[in-house]
């Protein structure tokens, strides 16, 4: 999750759409990966809060806080990211916003 915050923060959607899981809509979508750079475009990333990380076998999740302002306004939000370990790394498969 760290790494993936990481990739958002320096616009590096190449590793973004490399880390996504076999199964995930996106995954070899060049669109998607030129959606998600102009998505990011005007985005300041101030932070990441990891409260809950579980892994069982193969599969994981991750509950977090990113701390994202963009044009001025506070788009700050908790997410409950599901990852499966694929190719020797662990891949995002897909997540749900929740109330912080």
């Amino acid at each position: 999750m760290r790494s993936r915050y990481s990739a958002f923060a320096l616009g590096l959607v190449g590793y973004l759409t490399d880390t996504l899981g076999a199964d995930h809509p996106d995954r070899g979508d060049p669109e998607a990966g030129r959606a998600l750079s102009r998505a990011m475009t005007g985005h300041r990333f101030l932070g990441l809060t990891i409260v809950e990380a579980t892994a069982d076998g193969d599969r994981g999740t991750v509950l977090f806080r990113a701390r994202i302002f963009a044009r001025g306004a506070d788009r700050s939000f908790t997410e409950r990211s599901r990852f499966r370990r694929e190719g020797g790394g662990w891949r995002y498969e897909g997540g749900d916003v929740v109330e912080p």
